[in-house]
């Protein structure tokens, strides 16, 4: 279903105001006043000499200082008919009209840059371009509108797209914390709702650093946030990985736009073989911490610092910070499922290392996503190197199913801290 001019003219109605006529030298009090109760779209009409008329939401009884206006100047109150429509109506007020009693409009939509971003339901994927084009219509800040179709299964997470209206363009500049990152969304994977948690991570590294200077091996990075902000914020050292090219590319461009050419070293490479190539020194790069944020996979990757004394001949050992998904019925349940997932590559890992488990979203009742940051233990860290054997890397009984989160019914949780029992 897509909106015609016949379905924006199917709104008109006439509808009856109360209009307030008074002396031109009383406008700009009663606006000052009663700003707020001017009827949408009304302009000042000139009813006699020196006089003029404005359209009001008022209805009687009048409140009282709007009584006291009229009698203090001398005020005239006038009935008129407007004719309201499809001009007039919020993006709600249209759908409500248009969309089958059964079909709510949705309300949850992310926005990137001039790009909004749906979740339909099944329900409503008939009315898409309706919602589409109504939604564009009453946001005048927005270029495109569109809906992710599937599930993120490429090995980039990157979304299948459906325009709904506006441009065909998914370029998009977004502000952050101070930085600028450029980005096409169709093309490189990106959640602005990650803004709160890179803004919880980076304080908690600050707080882990005692002062000492802030080196940061981010490992799944997309096009960069977390390693140009704290790179900023912190003055802090990255290399910065993605296996995705076309976010490698965004990557170099945000690190320049940024100015912290300085400061992260971009690479697009698999994770696991950038760790290998450090320990190999055949790159360069000391590190502290450990960000390793791809909920579906992360937890994977942590073989490769099993034997990290082995491999560098360092006592200092890193903070890793990783995402990953769990399910369980309490936080407990999460966190020792969390924990044997670790110890699968990290031997020597328990439970009670843990430094913060953070739930930030549920997924469904059961199902969480969660981030655990805890420092590489002794004992892992001493052990004999040797990896783990791979599965295909689907992680299929955690992959973060997107279209469960449709219209926003996903709980968020923000900075919910787990005690750790």
């Amino acid at each position: 279903m897509k909106l015609t001019q016949e379905i924006k003219l199917s709104l008109q109605k006439t509808q009856k105001v109360i209009s307030i006529q008074m002396d031109v030298h009383h406008i700009n009090t009663f606006v000052k006043i009663f700003k707020k109760f001017i009827f949408p779209g009304s302009r000042w009409q000139q009813e006699q000499q020196n006089n003029k008329s404005i359209n009001t939401t008022f209805q009687e009884p009048f409140p009282e200082n709007l009584q006291e206006f009229i009698k203090e100047n001398n005020c005239q109150i006038l009935q008129k008919e407007v004719i309201v429509g499809y001009e007039d109506m919020t993006y709600n007020e249209v759908l409500q009209k248009l969309l089958p009693q059964n079909v709510s409009a949705p309300q949850g939509y992310e926005i990137i840059g001039k790009i909004a971003h749906f979740n339909l339901s099944p329900e409503q994927l008939p009315y898409r371009y309706l919602i589409g084009q109504v939604l564009l219509d009453k946001n005048k800040h927005l270029q495109t509108v569109c809906n992710k179709l599937e599930k993120l299964h490429n090995v980039y997470r990157t979304p299948q797209l459906e325009l709904l209206a506006g441009k065909n363009s998914y370029d998009a500049i977004v502000p952050e914390g101070g930085i600028r990152l450029f980005l096409n969304f169709e093309k490189v994977y990106w959640c602005t709702r990650l803004y709160s948690e890179r803004e919880r991570i980076i304080k908690f590294i600050k707080e882990l650093s005692n002062g000492q200077k802030i080196k940061v091996l981010d490992l799944f990075c997309g096009i960069g946030p977390f390693s140009i902000r704290i790179a900023k914020d912190l003055n802090a050292n990255c290399l910065a990985n993605d296996l995705n090219p076309e976010c490698f590319n965004y990557l170099q461009k945000n690190i320049v736009e940024n100015k912290v050419q300085n400061q992260v070293i971009p690479l697009n490479m698999d994770a696991r073989e950038v760790v290998l190539k450090i320990y190999d020194k055949e790159i360069d790069f000391d590190f502290n911490h450990v960000y390793m944020n791809l909920p579906v996979l992360a937890l994977n990757f942590l073989d490769v610092f099993k034997g990290f004394t082995q491999k560098t001949g360092k006592q200092d050992l890193p903070y890793i910070h990783v995402y990953g998904f769990a399910k369980g019925k309490d936080d407990q349940e999460l966190i020792e499922q969390f924990s044997q997932r670790i110890i699968k590559g990290l031997p020597g890992f328990d439970k009670s290392q843990i430094l913060r488990f953070h739930i930030l979203k549920n997924v469904t009742k059961m199902k969480k996503m969660c981030c655990l940051s805890f420092q590489l233990d002794k004992k892992s860290a001493e052990s004999d190197f040797g990896l783990l054997e791979q599965d295909d890397g689907n992680n299929s009984d955690f992959e973060d199913d997107e279209k469960v989160e449709q219209n926003e019914q996903v709980e968020e949780v923000i900075n919910k801290k787990v005690k750790i029992e």
